[in-house]
């Protein structure tokens, strides 16, 4: 790659990768079948989260995202304040879930293509680093400095813990379903490792 990577967004139709390079504000594509890096596409941030909205890409920088075509023409730009959104993730409604991994309490936020931002739960956490949300609305997301993995559940509107320490999290920063959504991947950045669960 052409610079330390962050967040990547899967397009397996097209069997690609785009990846965030947030030291040159760049992101890349990767040819998944090939394995071999692709153009590159200047953004107006240091990016980090990275997400696909129909045809398009959402790319997350200091409080705000943008939104770029996949040939690199700025469409618009999406301000939700704070600090930097290190991880975004889309939903099945083209709504937006962000991570802002620096804000010490923080509730769990989405925000549409129109602007809007709305508050998922009214329940705060803290050092929110990656967010991740499923085709029935659930979302999952990582609390780096606590070291836990928890999950919105849309039935109940509750957030609950299902992974901490004891559970082998330290420091986790990315998080990863398979296809089949049968395994969790996690990364343990204090460990420099992945630990991968079976899914119920």
């Amino acid at each position: 790659m052409d610079g330390r990577q962050w967040g990547i967004a899967m397009e397996e139709d097209n069997n690609t990768a785009w990846v965030t390079l947030p030291d040159i504000k760049t992101i890349q594509t990767v040819d998944i079948t090939t394995m071999e890096k692709g153009r590159t596409i200047q953004v107006p941030c240091t990016c980090y989260g990275i997400g696909i909205v129909d045809d398009e890409i959402a790319v997350s920088g200091y409080g705000k995202i943008y939104i770029i075509s996949k040939t690199g023409e700025f469409k618009t730009t999406i301000h939700v304040g704070g600090s930097e959104l290190h991880s975004i993730s889309v939903g099945e409604d083209r709504q937006i879930y962000f991570a802002q991994g620096n804000e010490q309490n923080t509730a769990l936020k989405s925000v549409g293509l129109d602007g809007k931002v709305v508050s998922i739960s009214a329940e705060e956490t803290g050092s929110v680093v990656n967010v991740f949300s499923d085709k029935k609305g659930n979302v999952y997301f990582l609390d780096h400095r606590a070291s836990n993995l928890k999950l919105f559940s849309l039935e109940d509107k509750y957030i609950k813990t299902i992974l901490t320490t004891t559970d082998g999290l330290g420091r986790p920063y990315g998080l990863a379903f398979s296809r089949d959504w049968s395994k969790l991947f996690i990364s343990n950045f204090s460990a420099g490792e992945i630990l991968a669960f079976s899914c119920n």
